[in-house]
């Protein structure tokens, strides 16, 4: 439950939207009942009107300062959203408002043209003398040609404008759920999985290294686009005999899109699945040495700044208290036994406000010093090493196989060198952070190591996995897809029986659908999500209606005649050539019934 208040965290941002989208409002308003270069845009900024209202209400601030459901308010992220799209329909709305009064200035700079030019005192009855060559192109003059180029200024301006339907659309997503990230798991059906044998029986043998190698750990990867089937591939080769067999643990690891990347979460959450206690690996990372050094580092930078910087914010606020104080005692009835009194407790009251003066700016130093501390990128570096080196420990007793599945946040903005995760064959440094790099914390002794990513580009799979082999989930083709077709569909098609209530009867649409499944799994480009998508969308139709049987023939005679014509050197009469001849003349007999009819 969220509570709305005006002075909630809850409603800060609101606060600041509110007053936006108002001013967009009366913007809209005004341009109502100007003229627009194209008039099919006002039916747009009235769809936009409509849509912006319901964002409105969602935003509006309740009277009443009852709570309210999360999902009645605006989520945050879609406010940042609707931040931006405020921005850039007012840029929109600014565009077409220059435009508007530019046209209509356009009619009157026509006419003190046209009165300009006629303006020489000639006969206007008679045809004005020139120099041109007769029945020739006619030379524009120069106030035609200032005005053509005007012309072609103001069609380019237009052409670059934002396009209003696109901010419609733009706007009604404002209103459109969340979408949340799905999480992958190891847990896989093996049954759910059609072909890809082959492929998972490659990347398994790549990433087991032979007994008695110099080199024992592997690295592998496996890139394509959304929806090719990367983690399905992986969670073949994760259930694969050959890992089971070669590796005594085997962890799954989903990276998660770039907004939820965080190098802490993801190091705990290893550590976590390995049995380790999180809260007691938190206390020894903050204990230790080259942790304790960062942090006083940091702070000899930053102590002088942070001191000064607390003691102004306290000085400010016990100002402006002296400020309000002296206001009422100004609006006070003053009584002689109010003065104050001299002596000893005049200056003891002076010494215990300089003791909470300073109390008060102390605290305010610890705090500003913990944001400091805590948004360092040194002292984040260094605790990320020694977590590193506690997974490097935990994993160093035994074979591992260590899948990332879904690694999108390749390098980081902050990155100083390379990439956190480029490069997982790389041995940690002998002296020095060891922060900088993902691989640090994958040992490379004398077990068995191997690491499987999944990342949608094939550059970042090969910066990962360097000379190990990369490859891409095939096409999915054939039988393989008719069969997750299928089963999308069964499932589809079960989910909506049990919805409405209705009873199992013969499927005509599927007779109907499997004659058509080459043509099916082709438009699907034998993506997986594809070929899913499409099975879901044809459960929710009903059949198509049985086709008349003199329209079948009209049909094949028509697909007849437009077979090619035999070879040069005669017309022989095959089979095939007797099925043509033969629908032409049924089709004849049906035209001729048609029209004797």
């Amino acid at each position: 439950m969220a509570k709305q208040t005006e002075s909630g965290e809850e409603s800060y941002d609101l606060q600041k939207l509110r007053p936006e989208v108002d001013k967009l409002f009366e913007e809209l308003d005004a341009m109502a009942d100007k003229p627009l270069d194209d008039e099919s845009e006002r039916n747009v900024l009235a769809e936009i009107s409509k849509v912006l209202e319901q964002i409105k209400a969602k935003i509006a601030l309740r009277g009443d300062g009852k709570e309210v459901k999360d999902d009645d308010v605006l989520p945050r992220s879609k406010r940042e959203e609707l931040h931006n799209l405020v921005r850039l329909l007012r840029a929109a709305l600014v565009e077409r408002g220059a435009a508007s009064s530019d046209h209509c200035k356009w009619p009157r700079e026509q006419q003190d043209a046209a009165e300009s030019s006629g303006a020489g005192g000639a006969d206007d009855s008679k045809p004005a003398t020139t120099g041109c060559i007769p029945c020739g192109k006619p030379r524009a003059s120069k106030q035609q040609q200032q005005q053509s180029k005007k012309q072609e200024q103001e069609q380019e301006e237009k052409e670059s404008r934002v396009s209003l339907t696109l901010l419609l659309r733009l706007t009604k997503n404002v209103l459109e759920p969340e979408q949340y990230y799905e999480w992958t798991t190891s847990y896989v059906d093996e049954e759910r999985i059609y072909g890809w044998d082959k492929e998972a029986g490659e990347v398994i043998d790549a990433l087991v290294a032979p007994d008695g190698s110099e080199r024992m750990f592997r690295a592998a990867g496996i890139a394509g686009i959304h929806g090719s089937g990367k983690t399905a591939l992986a969670q073949k080769v994760f259930v694969h005999d050959k890992a089971k067999d070669n590796f005594a643990l085997r962890l799954w690891v989903c990276v998660g899109p770039p907004d939820s990347e965080d190098r802490f979460n993801l190091l705990y959450r290893m550590l976590d699945n390995l049995g380790l206690d999180t809260a007691k690996v938190e206390d020894i990372v903050d204990k230790s040495q080259v942790v304790t050094k960062a942090i006083a580092k940091e702070t000899a930078a930053v102590d002088k700044e942070l001191r000064e910087k607390a003691a102004k914010m306290v000085g400010a606020a016990r100002g402006a208290g002296r400020q309000n104080q002296a206001v009422e005692d100004t609006a006070g009835k003053e009584t002689p036994g109010d003065a104050p009194k001299e002596g000893s407790a005049g200056a003891g009251e002076d010494a215990n406000n300089k003791q909470a003066k300073e109390a008060e700016k102390d605290r305010i130093f610890k705090e500003l010093l913990k944001e400091k501390i805590d948004s360092s990128r040194a002292v984040e570096t260094s605790k990320i090493g020694v977590l590193l080196y506690i997974l490097n420990m935990t994993l160093s007793k035994t074979s591992y196989m260590i899948v990332f599945d879904d690694i999108r946040a390749y390098r980081r903005d902050d990155d100083d060198d390379g990439c956190w995760y480029s490069n997982l064959t790389l041995q940690p440094p002998a002296e020095g952070e060891w922060g900088d790099r993902l691989a640090y914390g994958l040992p490379k002794g004398e077990h068995r190591g191997a690491v499987l990513v999944t990342c949608r580009k094939e550059d970042d799979a090969k910066m990962m996995a360097r000379t190990g082999l990369v490859v891409r989930p095939p096409k999915l083709e054939g039988g393989d897809a008719w069969k997750l077709f299928r089963r999308e569909y069964d499932q589809a098609k079960d989910d909506k029986r049990k919805k409405e209530g209705g009873k199992v009867e013969e499927d005509l649409l599927l007779k109907q659908l499997g004659e058509m499944k080459k043509e099916i799994v082709d438009k699907c480009l034998g993506l997986p999500v594809a070929i899913i998508e499409a099975a879901k969308g044809f459960a929710g139709l009903e059949p198509l209606p049985d086709l008349p049987d003199d329209t079948i023939k009209l049909k094949e005679a028509a697909a007849a005649e437009d077979k090619p014509p035999a070879a040069a050197g005669g017309h022989t009469r095959t089979e095939s050539s007797e099925g043509i001849h033969q629908a032409d003349e049924e089709a004849a007999a049906a035209q001729a019934a048609d029209e004797s009819e």
